[in-house]
This record gives structure tokens, C-alpha cells and sequence, in this order.
């Protein structure tokens, strides 16, 4: 088993309020995991466990104050983040004026990508999440849903080794739709690995392998759930 994600005492705390008067507020506590490449991990917990904060930290986007993280045995530091990592959280911003398409060449373009792959993974990506027929709609006029979708495809460009959704997918039904569990499917076959964070595991049961439980940012229990034979009536 290739491991893709390594974690070891993971922690971080924030600070608040005045100098004199300083507050602690423990975000993550001596958290440790692996995760397999190819792996489709659920990450649950109640607004402020320290998901986000968990996501950031494996993104390369918060600095933890103690422990290592590393992806295909390389080490996320203050100056390098590990190539092929997608984050996407939540409500991703986007400028409304751009339409969908615009939107997503304009996020390829941080990628070091000729035009035509540019052009070639923008229209891949609309494909696989079924916004082709959305193409040249205004992002302001999307529904929720279809920014959710957005959100996924956007995490497809640069064709990632790991994508990592931050309550992306949660809450409009994404996760009980066929094709959207058929897409995440395909993706760990070809070896990427998705974690995934929401508030509860409803929607999570359906895809992920294996559930993290997060609790005041101790992940305090894990379960497999054998969804081999979910994934396989979508594909």
C-alpha cells in the first residue's frame, strides 16, 4: 500500500484578544493519520472541531505550531508545498462577472500549462462534473448546487494527486448523485486521493472508505466503512 499522506502530532491553537488578555483557543490537538493513495477519506465534526483547520494545514495554507505533514513522501514546510494538491473549500470566490468557463481558465492559468492543455482540461473538467451545458452562464446566476460543482470542477484542473474538499460537496445532495459519485470513483482508480470534510458523515457513508471523527481538533475515533460495493453499482 502506497501511502500518500503522512501526519504526525499534528497541532494548532490561535490566539485572541488583547495582548495583556491573550486567549488560547486549541484548533487542533496531536493529531496523527495516514492516508493510501487512491483513498477516499471522510473528515466529520461539528462547526469549529477544526476541520477547516485540518484541511488548511494539509493544503499548505496554515502553518501548525507542532508536527509534520507530508504527501508522497514529501514535506509540507513554510516554503514548499508538495506538487498536485487541490483545495477547495466551501464557497470558493470567484469574480460573478466571469462565466463558468471563464472561470475555470482563469484558475488554469495558475497552472503550468500550455493553451491548448489549458483549454483541453477547462472543457474535460466542465464534462465531468456536468457543467458543459452551464459553459456560458454568469457565475452570479448559479444555484448553489451548480457553484458546488464548479467548486469540483475547478479542483480537477492540473490533474491532481490529492484533492481536498472543505465542506465543498455538502448539502445539496452532490454525494447521493450518481454521476458525482461515478467521477470520485474514477479518480481514486487512477490513484487520487480525496478527503473529504463535512458536518455530519450522512452524506459521506455513500463514498468514503473511511470516516475521521473530529472532536474539539482531537481526531478521537475511525471507522472503515466498506463502500467498495457502493462505488462499484455507479461505475
Amino acid at each position: 500500500m502506497q501511502i500518500a499522506l503522512s501526519v504526525r502530532g499534528l497541532s494548532k491553537t490561535y490566539h485572541s484578544g488583547p495582548k495583556t488578555r491573550t486567549l488560547t483557543v486549541p484548533a487542533l490537538r496531536d493529531i496523527s493519520l495516514d492516508v493510501a493513495a487512491g483513498e477516499i477519506v471522510g473528515v466529520v465534526g461539528r462547526p469549529g472541531a477544526g476541520k477547516s483547520s485540518l484541511l488548511l494545514c494539509l493544503a499548505g495554507l496554515l502553518r501548525p505550531d507542532e508536527g509534520s505533514i507530508s504527501w508522497f513522501g514529501e514535506a509540507v514546510t513554510g516554503h514548499h508545498v508538495p506538487p498536485g494538491l487541490a483545495y477547495v473549500p466551501q464557497r470558493a470566490g470567484y469574480y460573478s462577472f466571469l462565466t463558468v468557463r471563464e472561470a475555470l481558465e482563469y484558475y488554469a492559468t495558475l497552472h503550468d500549462l500550455s493553451s491548448a492543455n489549458r483549454s483541453a482540461q477547462v472543457e474535460s473538467a466542465l464534462r465531468e462534473v456536468g457543467l458543459h451545458i452551464h459553459a456560458t452562464r454568469r457565475v452570479s446566476s448559479l444555484s448553489p448546487c451548480l457553484m458546488q460543482r464548479l467548486g469540483l470542477a475547478q479542483s480537477l484542473i492540473g490533474s491532481p494527486r490529492a484533492i481536498l474538499l472543505d465542506e465543498t460537496l455538502c448539502g445539496e445532495g452532490l454525494l447521493f448523485d450518481r454521476d458525482i459519485v461515478a467521477l470520485v470513483t474514477r479518480l481514486t482508480r487512477r490513484g487520487v486521493t480525496i478527503i473529504l470534510a463535512a458536518p455530519n458523515p450522512v452524506e459521506l457513508h455513500r463514498i468514503a472508505a473511511r470516516i475521521i471523527n473530529v472532536v474539539e481538533g482531537r481526531a478521537v475515533a475511525a471507522r472503515r466503512e466498506y463502500a467498495g460495493r457502493v462505488a462499484e453499482r455507479f461505475c
